[in-house]
């Protein structure tokens, strides 16, 4: 009674009626079907036909089968998989009446549980734009989420502690001046349950940024840092995808309706790995160097290094947001005030090259 009323008396009166007689809240939420990673699907597996876009069926974001295919998913045996309600609905502590659970395979009626309706994801924008209860807590928990950080021990036998998304640095130990730097970074999709990202791609963006500095902290390189109006730098390596209308055109304003197709896409697939690849000439290290300003990412300016360049200190980050700037200039065109999704580093690597003189080797 009064679920669907508002003011905070009906809220209270409902809230009381559920606790006092929650048989019927449990009849009628913890029915077998709800459990399933169908259910899930339900939302999770989408597509648009020719009713919507006037050419025909396409496929749009779909984690359901990306992880029934995947490894985390082994069919009739709940020991094995890893099911969308264990990691986006972890159990936790509880004093609510309708705790505990018989029909789950791995609990009992008394365990004192029940599994958390924050629905842990990957959009840490929304929550503080609609000013929403605990927005801030709830912002950094999908932080700490996307960087593996949240610990479930229901499958803690399941997967790994640790990054999510963990990425390393491949370069050599020291090069010489006059030589080329490669620096790889390897991304690896170790703990998400599908493709990462995932979701609507046409307006997320992941991406690596890379800086490379000598030993006094002089930018000798970079790539995937912001310009001043916070759009990645060109050239950057990301995970993103392009989907086009019927007429070619790029489909970057959410405008799903009209998508036909997808002139590009790349995500990592659960268990996969990709490489961001990098390089850097070394043949001009004792000349000039860029500086760079946190606080204004596109402010570089020029000098002279005043001493020889001995090590390279190159740090990588993966980092995501759930909007790009174009979609957020097109969706806050009239604030004043300049508007930017928020930016989660996913996981971070550093690594030091020593650098040689040619006459020292």
């Amino acid at each position: 009674m009064f679920e669907l009323h508002d003011g905070k008396l009906a809220k209270w009166i409902s809230d009381f009626l559920i606790r006092a007689y929650p048989e019927h809240h449990v009849d009628s939420f913890r029915r077998p079907l709800y459990k399933t990673s169908e259910y899930c699907g339900a939302c999770h597996k989408q597509y648009i036909d020719e009713h919507v876009n006037d050419v025909g069926w396409v496929q749009l974001q779909n984690q359901y089968d990306q992880w029934r295919k995947s490894h985390w998913y082994t069919e009739k045996d709940p020991f094995k998989t890893v099911e969308c309600r264990e990691c986006h609905m972890p159990l936790i502590p509880s004093m609510d009446p309708s705790s505990g659970d018989a029909t789950d395979y791995n609990r009992t009626p008394d365990d004192g549980m029940h599994r958390s309706h924050r629905f842990l994801g990957a959009n840490q924008f929304v929550p503080t734009l609609l000013d929403l209860p605990e927005a801030e807590k709830h912002v950094q928990m999908i932080e700490e989420w996307l960087q593996g950080k949240i610990e479930i021990p229901e499958i803690a036998d399941k997967w790994v502690s640790g990054p999510a998304i963990p990425i390393t640095i491949i370069s050599p130990d020291s090069v010489r001046t006059g030589d080329e730097l490669r620096m790889d970074v390897l991304i690896t999709n170790r703990k998400v349950g599908h493709d990462f990202p995932t979701g609507p791609l046409d307006m997320i963006q992941s991406w690596i940024e890379i800086k490379a500095e000598d030993q006094n902290g002089n930018i000798l390189f970079s790539s995937g840092t912001l310009d001043e109006d916070y759009f990645i730098e060109p050239g950057a390596f990301m995970f993103r995808a392009e989907p086009v209308d019927q007429y070619g055109n790029l489909i970057d304003r959410h405008n799903l309706w009209e998508m036909v197709g997808v002139r590009y896409s790349r995500a990592l697939y659960p268990g996969r790995s990709d490489y961001a690849r990098f390089s850097m000439k070394l043949d001009n290290l004792d000349s000039t160097y860029r500086s760079f300003d946190e606080n204004n990412p596109a402010n570089y300016s020029a000098g002279t290094i005043p001493d020889a360049v001995t090590e390279i200190n190159i740090t990588a980050k993966l980092q995501y947001r759930k909007f790009s700037q174009f979609l957020m200039n097109e969706l806050f065109a009239d604030v004043v005030n300049e508007e930017t999704a928020p930016i989660t580093t996913v996981s971070e690597h550093r690594r030091t090259v020593k650098v040689y003189q040619e006459t020292e080797l």
